[in-house]
């Protein structure tokens, strides 16, 4: 065999190196593709991000991290899959079965299987149970969690309920990895260590996005999981890489930050600049959500311990009005405490503004006028304090002298928990706004009303009769939800004819955006409040 000349293996060499130069220099002077940023103005700071336990404002971060079982479409008022492909309950419904979706991992590769499942709804059950923190009354219910296998669950209840419904839960319903207990150090789910390490930033979800960065006070940035088992599904090539969620408590401040660009989505703009951002190309989405403002009575006080005291503030109030000058229209007239297009919702519970029968009834009641009384609310909200002029106007009509005490939300309900222990020095009237856990009218009524629901029941309203109504209700959900509806409805009369409070507006919320990105619909729903699914959303290069 001859060997290769010097010459040959020299030009073979040369020809080497420029067909390596050819293939490899496109890729080597190539600029990597602009990350995606999209930046998300909320109005409010985060109060924390424990999956179990928060229940608050930790929902606009919560809610793109970590996923739930079954997810609700308001628009149907179906259960859908999202971690559970499918599920069967016996026939009086203590006993539910779920198949979980393979193939799915968390944010730090660990596997999703029903192991996870069952340490996520354990802990948020049993922090309920033991401290009353959180939301996690949904799983009552639960006694025992089964691993039937790796992508099997059982729940056996202790009374009928509709799992698959609770499962799609706003709060305390997210899985997490398990191997958060040994990031954070802990051996037990119910050790307070694990709580204050997932609030100091740090998040093992199954989301389309993880947690990159935390800021409870200035701004969260999130990063797109390209593992997520959605994105297959979906097919959008152009949802954001990067989400900066930026706290921007002043809606004039979210308005300049739409105009200069540094925000591309707002969600508490001033409404009257709304119209010129439509004038200058921006869009909006106007969601009709589950976000109500009530306004309760101090059940405990002289003189809204009288219920016709009480009806006669109600017939003085034009809700029109109110929702004319004070949302600007961006709201709908409350029919009751339960919002309009939730399940339960009953209309006919609106009070006929008549000051006339006002005044009438105000002289049944036995009260004297002039007389003084303190209407508490949350200065952060500009309809609420549209709302407050309007109302001490509409008071000096009958004789009623209003002092105004805006607080902000901590304090105001610090001092609205008050009713209980102090109801002489708690204010005769507090607004408070909600928005609910559950596609259930239980999350209202219970929630505000139950007289063991000391935490929100800012009214002080003990009434055994309405308090059995809502328990059975709750019971029945389980076996025949439309019934449980019709007893839903017999405990929102009993609030109506006894006047504990008054459904002031439920809020139609402005969503704003720029014309980079577009925004669909399905990206919003009401029963997830403020959360945008970023997934869904398009974002211009």
């Amino acid at each position: 065999m001859k060997t290769k000349t010097p010459l040959l293996i020299g030009i073979g060499v040369v020809v080497v190196v420029l067909i390596l130069v050819v293939t490899l220099l496109p890729n080597l002077t190539q600029k990597p593709a602009p990350q995606r940023i999209l930046v998300y103005a909320y109005n409010d700071k985060i109060t924390g991000i424990d999956p179990s336990i928060e229940d608050d404002t930790g929902l606009v971060v919560l809610g793109s991290i970590y996923e739930t079982l079954t997810y609700y479409d308001y628009k149907t008022g179906e259960v859908k899959p999202r971690l559970a492909e499918s599920w069967y309950s016996n026939e009086d419904g203590t006993e539910w079965v779920f198949h979980l979706r393979r193939g799915v991992v968390f944010h730090d590769g660990t596997p999703f299987n029903a192991t996870a499942v069952k340490l996520s709804v354990e802990r948020a059950r049993d922090i309920y149970r033991e401290t009353g923190r959180g939301l996690g009354y949904i799983w009552d219910a639960v006694e025992e969690i089964e691993v039937i296998d790796e992508y099997t669950i059982k729940f056996k209840l202790s009374y009928p309920q509709r799992l698959d419904l609770l499962a799609s839960a706003s709060y305390s319903a997210y899985i997490f990895s398990p191997s958060v207990l040994e990031k954070a150090g802990v051996n037990d789910y119910m050790d307070p260590a694990l709580e204050e390490w997932f609030n100091n930033g740090n998040a093992i979800g199954t989301g389309p996005y993880k947690l990159l960065s935390y800021d409870p006070q200035k701004e969260v940035k999130l990063e797109k999981f390209k593992e997520w088992w959605g994105w297959s599904i979906i097919k959008n090539d152009n949802a954001p890489d990067v989400v900066i969620i930026k706290v921007v408590v002043d809606p004039s401040a979210q308005y300049n930050g739409l105009l200069s660009g540094e925000v591309d989505i707002a969600c508490s703009i001033p409404r009257e600049t709304i119209k010129s951002l439509l004038d200058r190309g921006y869009k909006v989405i106007n969601l009709s959500t589950y976000h109500n403002f009530v306004l309760f009575f101090n059940t405990k006080r002289y003189p809204t311990n009288i219920t016709e005291f009480r009806l006669a503030i109600a017939h003085a109030i034009d809700l029109n009005r109110v929702v004319s000058e004070a949302l600007l229209g961006l709201g709908r007239v409350a029919s009751g405490v339960v919002p309009y297009g939730f399940p339960g919702h009953v209309e006919g519970l609106t009070y006929e503004y008549n000051l006339d029968k006002a005044r009438e009834v105000l002289a049944k009641s036995g009260v004297s006028t002039p007389i003084k009384i303190e209407l508490l609310y949350q200065v952060d909200y500009e309809e609420t304090r549209a709302f407050a002029t309007i109302f001490k106007t509409i008071m000096a009509q009958l004789g009623i002298e209003v002092e105004l005490n805006p607080q902000d939300w901590a304090r105001l309900k610090d001092i609205a928990k008050g009713v209980w222990e102090n109801p002489e020095e708690t204010p005769h009237l507090i607004i408070a706004d909600w928005w609910p856990t559950i596609p259930s009218p239980f999350d209202f009524l219970y929630t505000m009303f139950h007289s063991e629901s000391k935490e929100w029941n800012f009214a002080g309203y003990e009434n055994s009769e309405f308090d059995e109504l809502i328990e059975e209700a709750w019971l029945t959900e389980g076996v025949n939800f439309e019934k449980s509806l019709e007893m839903y409805r017999e405990a929102q009369l009993i609030l109506y004819n006894e006047v504990v409070a008054i459904g002031l507006w439920d809020e139609i919320r402005p969503y704003i955006y720029s014309s980079r990105i577009y925004v669909p619909e399905d990206a919003l729903n009401p029963l997830y409040t403020f959360v945008i699914r970023f997934e869904l959303v398009e974002v211009g290069s």
